[in-house]
């Protein structure tokens, strides 16, 4: 089975389904997705035990629900001027933080030091790995999190598609691409986010960390389309934490807004 390296990062891949090498566009997203998920490690690989003393699951992050209110507007409709990239928005939990996409991090970094050496390192790798499509980053910065190690991402990757690519199209698509990956069938769910319809799923990737060593991410990706323009937000976190960050991660899911 081939390999893709990048920046150190080491991960399984199997050939493209036929079929679809007419959305080239979406495929290239489709392996800078893969990419995200393999950069994904911890300074932590075994993770830290659950707060309160419970046990913590390794099972992938739950599907974000549907969130309460109406629903949104799904944004512009076909036709419409397209967007720029990174015209979206989330509502973050306290404790979180936005990484400048592209700027420097230099001093983010410093102070992450500061509070721990070793995420520090996995946080300048995973910041290191970045495709180029890559719109979004924040990390849960919560002083015991970045204590225990526990590194906790969310990324989000923007390509231009074809006008005929619906949400299903291209929710299908990456589920069978992401099956392939995890060598298991992955189940895609129908969510409802502020700007409307979605697509998840939650499995754990396979990834080499840039030490060498292996292991895996607990990885929930969330899919969202407008006319032209796909989204993928991956969120990654240390398998034994999982079901600490599931609810963290459902409200930012939801919260995605596409800005007027």
């Amino acid at each position: 089975m081939a390999q893709v390296i990048s920046d150190g990062i080491v991960i399984r891949s199997c050939p493209a389904r036929r079929g679809l090498a007419r959305h080239t566009a979406l495929l290239a997203l489709l392996a800078a997705a893969a990419l995200l998920v393999a950069a994904c490690g911890s300074s932590n690989p075994g993770g830290s035990s659950a707060p309160g003393g419970s046990s913590a699951t390794g099972s992938p992050p739950a599907a974000p629900s549907s969130p309460t209110g109406s629903p949104g507007s799904g944004g512009p409709a076909a036709g419409a001027t397209p967007l720029p990239a990174g015209a979206f928005t989330f509502t973050l939990p306290s404790g979180w933080r936005e990484v400048p996409v592209p700027g420097s991090h230099e001093a983010l970094l410093a102070s992450m030091r500061e509070r721990n050496p070793a995420f520090a390192d996995s946080l300048a790798a995973r910041l290191g790995a970045l495709a180029a499509s890559t719109t979004y980053v924040a990390f849960d910065a919560t002083p015991s999190v970045v204590q225990a190690g526990d590194l906790v991402t969310l990324v989000v990757t923007e390509v231009e598609l074809p006008l005929d690519v619906s949400l299903e199209t291209f929710a299908k698509t990456i589920q069978g691409q992401v099956a392939q990956l995890v060598e298991k069938d992955v189940q895609l769910d129908p969510v409802l986010l502020t700007a409307g319809r979605g697509y998840s799923l939650a499995y754990l990737a396979p990834i080499t960390r840039p030490d060498g060593q292996t292991g895996s991410s607990a990885v929930t990706q969330v899919l969202y389309v407008l006319p032209g323009r796909g989204y993928v937000m991956t969120f990654a976190v240390p398998p034994a934490r999982a079901s600490d960050f599931s609810q963290a991660i459902a409200d930012i899911a939801t919260s995605f807004m596409i800005r007027p």
